[in-house]
This record gives structure tokens, sequence and C-alpha cells, in this order.
């Protein structure tokens, strides 16, 4: 379950949010999923398969 490390960016490629760039902050490791905050204000948890490290 260390796919993604806490601070790493990555790009979101699950339902909500696709395509916004966030920054990994939290792992749940009970549920297996990524808290991700994006922007100001908005985050959201995902499953290891709706995120991916950000490339420019």
């Amino acid at each position: 379950m260390d796919e993604f490390s806490i601070g790493d960016t990555v790009t979101i490629t699950g339902s909500v949010m696709t395509g916004s760039v966030g920054t990994v902050v939290y792992l749940d490791e009970t549920r297996g999923k990524y808290l991700v905050h994006v922007g100001g204000t908005a985050q959201n948890y995902y499953d290891p398969d709706e995120i991916e490290l950000f490339s420019s």
C-alpha cells in the first residue's frame, strides 16, 4: 500500500475531479485510500487506481 507518499503531486484519473492536479496529504490505511488536496479547499479520497503521479 505504498504506491504514493505524502507530498506526492498526482493527477486525478477517477470520476471525481478528473484531470485535476493535487497533493497527497494523507493515507487511510484501513480503507486503502489516499486523501488528495486540490486547490484552496477541495479534497477527496481516492483509490490508488484513481490517481497517478503527475508528469509535466
